[in-house]
């Protein structure tokens, strides 16, 4: 086929298009051997990239229409040529391969116009100073034409194919980066939300806890019961990331902030036209989950019109799109949270006995915080030594004040007021130790002589003890045998009264 400047110019958009289109490298490759064979003729086209320490990436084109047979190539011969390109970094063209016996199989005879002649060109590929690949071609010109313009045009295929090879490597690059980083984040998540790093030693948070590692053993729906601000979020979200489904999909809805009809069109999708607006399909929330968890915060304001859809997907794992007829099956976990009390609903005919059923097949019951005041102190250590990090304040502690100040309120937010409280205290605390003063008003509002008649006597000492224990601490950088020895205890004592506390010395 005789190559024309526009015939070029057409193989060359060709290529460019195929590389920019895809990032899969090999189907690249075979576009561009497909294109050389199918604008210029070359036949029996070969790319291959060594690549160190994992397998090479060979790809071979198809022979065209009166392409000789590929057992007349002697494949050992061509493929000494390969390495001997690869090695050198220099095309080699065997310019009429009827020269050349080793390229034909000594019983077939060969079928070439005479007036033809078959060229053998392999040129390098070539990255950033070095060959990482190799690309051969035969070609059938006439006889006396020079070789030059096809090795020239050669060069510039396989420059192209050299940016198809970088665009993939970055590409691999980018995406193992990703990965990395996924597989990082995923495991920070389930470390946040281990149920063995919950805070709390409360008899009531024990039973929690034990109700949690139960749940993340199994796929039965949850119902999570508790006032707002008890950390209903964080059980959905350690139970989903102790069980087999961790590695899914976590979607947290809130029922409370969509209407009826969005939240339909959100949880189950919908098709293109189910409504004004409906553009395009919309995968919904149980499709995106894929085998993940669902949690359906305040469950309690679910609208009735979708209960049922809600209770078949529970039941029977499966729904449909607004606006749509096909059956979808969905493998979701429903865990479900209120702070309302769902028997009075049904009684009232506002919720469906049957939901109930189906969502409190394992119920958990979080108790407000002023029920678990032994928590109180340990949940505020725990925020404080969260919030330090990276702020590099030298606070120390919390206060004997701020800590009667802690235990006299009575924490209508339960744990979220508790913590926005530290993050306040932590902002404006600018000594060594959390002060009453750096509380918010509301939990000032208590005079001194109320807050020792709300404690009990036990509280205070307690408070007033730990207070001197963490002192003792800080003055000797730590060190127990020390801090003992200042306070006039044994070792033995200090560290039954550390345990106690849940102090950390280390931490000091």
């Amino acid at each position: 086929m005789k190559a024309t400047l526009a015939t070029e110019m057409q193989l060359l958009s060709d290529l460019a298009s195929s590389i920019a289109m895809s990032l899969n490298l090999k189907e690249t490759l075979k576009h561009i051997l497909v294109a050389l064979d199918a604008h210029l003729g070359f036949q029996r086209g070969t790319i291959v990239l060594p690549n160190p320490g994992a397998a090479t990436i060979r790809v071979e084109g198809a022979p065209g229409p009166g392409a000789r047979p590929k057992n007349q190539c002697s494949d050992n011969f061509g493929a000494r040529i390969i390495g001997q390109v690869l090695q050198t970094g220099e095309p080699i063209v065997v310019s009429d391969t009827s020269g050349e016996p080793r390229f034909f199989h000594k019983s077939k005879v060969r079928d070439i116009e005479r007036s033809k002649k078959v060229v053998a060109f392999c040129v390098p590929i070539r990255l950033e100073g070095r060959t990482v690949g190799a690309l051969s071609v035969d070609h059938q010109a006439a006889r006396g034409k020079s070789v030059d313009p096809t090795l020239r045009l050669l060069n510039v295929v396989a420059t192209l194919v050299a940016q198809a090879i970088k665009l993939n490597n970055v590409a691999e690059l980018e995406q193992a980066s990703l990965r990395a980083e996924n597989a990082q984040l995923r495991q920070e998540i389930r470390t946040r939300f281990a149920v063995d790093n919950t805070v709390g030693r409360s008899p009531a948070m024990q039973q929690v806890f034990r109700g949690m590692r139960q749940a993340a053993a199994g796929s039965t729906a949850v119902l999570i019961r508790g006032e707002c601000g008890t950390g209903r979020n964080f059980v959905a979200h350690a139970i989903h990331c102790g069980g087999v489904r961790a590695d899914k999909p976590f979607i947290r809805v809130n029922c409370l902030t969509l209407p009826g009809t969005l939240l339909d069109s959100e949880l189950f999708g919908h098709e293109k036209g189910a409504f004004a607006g409906a553009v395009e399909r919309k995968l919904g929330w149980f499709e995106r989950a894929r085998g993940g968890t669902i949690f359906l915060d305040e469950i309690g304001d679910f609208p009735p019109s979708l209960q049922v859809k809600l209770l078949r997907v529970i039941q029977s794992q499966e729904f449909e799109r607004v606006g749509g007829s096909e059956t979808i099956k969905a493998n979701v976990r429903v865990i479900a949270a209120t702070h309302k009390n769902l028997e009075h609903q049904i009684a009232a005919g506002g919720a469906l006995p049957d939901l109930l059923h189906n969502v409190n097949m394992f119920p958990l019951c979080l108790p407000p915080l002023r029920e678990r005041r032994e928590d109180i102190l340990l949940l505020a250590n725990h925020f404080l030594r969260r919030l330090l990090r990276g702020t590099g304040k030298p606070i120390a502690g919390i206060s004997t004040s701020a800590i009667e100040a802690l235990m006299c309120y009575h924490w209508p937010g339960n744990v979220r007021e508790l913590e926005n409280c530290m993050e306040r205290a932590v902002l404006v605390c600018e000594e060594d130790m959390i002060r009453a003063e750096h509380l918010p008003p509301s939990l000032r509002m208590i005079d001194k002589d109320e807050r020792h008649a709300q404690s009990s006597f036990p509280e205070i000492i307690a408070n007033m003890e730990r207070e001197l224990i963490v002192n003792a601490l800080r003055n000797c950088g730590g060190q127990q045998r020390r801090a003992a020895v200042e306070l006039g205890i044994t070792t033995r004592m200090l560290g039954y009264r550390i345990r106690k506390y849940g102090i950390q010395p280390r931490q000091i």
